[in-house]
């Protein structure tokens, strides 16, 4: 069957943004598109570095000259204009900006990715913590529960804040809170939740949260230079209407811990009856603007910062715990959960 290049075209952009929509883990803004329709590598290369310039957030924080790498990479992709020395160059400058939220998708699956905000750390979390639990179920694709073995103490897993599952898995935790009611205290495990919509997030703080309170403030990078941003205007935590658990709730984090996972954190760190424990977390504090690329690939890049109460955006490093643990390799060899066993000390 014959199709015109542009429904073809169409049909790339359709399967790119499904594609994005899965793999994102924020994203509170959209913009889509391309002036340019290009194959060249050099073309696509350069509206990357136009996008990054006109809207990264934290140039500030670079360890590298970003433009110094930009030249460097563009020669390489002169001497050599493929698609895979495209990547290469293009890896090149997503490594400068050290960020999880900067990266490029290709439309037939796959990215171009910066992985050292988690990968150079210990993951901090075990495979099978079954034998914790004298009950344990998994109630839906992001919320599981159970009660620590021997003790009055509840445990929620929260595995991701994605949106494209119903608002109704989250607000499910009023059922499981229901059957929670009569602990001491309870867990809630986000280890390794890399994110996703931060209204999911509201959802569950709001749950524990005894009264509205500052959590951070952001502002967002205005395109005029690498130095213009927008006000800033502050996140203050929700509050159920409903019935809320406000006994003492501790939050499990470690590095792999990011995005709509750290806005979470952010606000369950203001709650007095709520404590982290383990590690810091992974260090994202940008809300990606999404667009597309000439050659049909897609891109985003941090357009905002968020600052703390205290004053410090986490960006790159991170929203510290409470109380740190980490888990040894020896402890993590014998099946022992170091962080969740400090937590279990903790609301006993």
């Amino acid at each position: 069957m014959f199709y015109s290049r542009f429904v073809l075209d169409a049909l790339k952009k359709i399967v790119l943004l499904l594609f994005v929509s899965i793999v994102l883990v924020q994203c509170e803004d959209l913009f889509l598109g391309s002036d340019v329709d290009s194959d060249d590598p050099l073309v696509t290369y350069d509206i990357f570095y136009d996008e990054v310039d006109s809207k990264f957030s934290f140039f500030e924080y670079l360890n590298v000259d970003f433009d110094s790498a930009y030249q460097v990479n563009r020669q390489n992709l002169v001497d050599n204009p493929t698609t895979s020395e495209l990547t290469t160059s293009l890896q090149g400058l997503i490594n400068v900006l050290q960020d999880g939220h900067s990266n490029v998708f290709f439309t037939n699956g796959g990215a171009i990715s910066y992985t050292g905000w988690y990968d150079q750390y210990p993951e901090n979390q075990l495979e099978d913590i079954s034998g914790y639990f004298s009950e344990y179920k998994s109630w839906n694709n992001a919320l599981d529960y159970g009660i620590i073995d021997g003790e009055n103490i509840g445990y929620i897993k929260i595995s991701t804040f994605t949106g494209s599952l119903p608002t109704s898995n989250y607000r499910a935790i009023d059922d499981i809170l229901g059957l929670l009611w009569e602990t001491d205290g309870i867990i809630i495990d986000v280890r390794s939740n890399g994110g996703g919509n931060s209204n999911n997030a509201d959802i569950i703080v709001s749950r524990f949260n005894d009264e509205p309170r500052f959590s951070f403030r952001a502002r967002r990078r205005l395109p005029d230079s690498r130095t213009s941003f927008s006000d800033w205007w502050e996140k203050i935590t929700d509050v159920h209407e409903g019935d809320r658990y406000l006994k003492p709730v501790a939050v499990l984090s470690n590095r792999r811990s990011y995005s709509s996972t750290e806005w979470f954190i952010s606000g369950m760190r203001t709650i007095p009856h709520a404590t982290i424990i383990g590690d810091t977390t992974g260090g994202g504090s940008g809300n990606p603007i999404i667009s597309s690329l000439p050659n049909g690939w897609g891109m985003r890049v941090s357009n905002t910062q968020k600052e703390l109460p205290e004053g410090r955006d986490y960006q790159y490093t991170g929203i510290y715990p409470d109380i740190p643990v980490w888990i040894s390799s020896a402890d993590s060899a014998n099946g022992i959960d170091t962080i969740l066993e400090r937590a279990i000390q903790e609301l006993r």
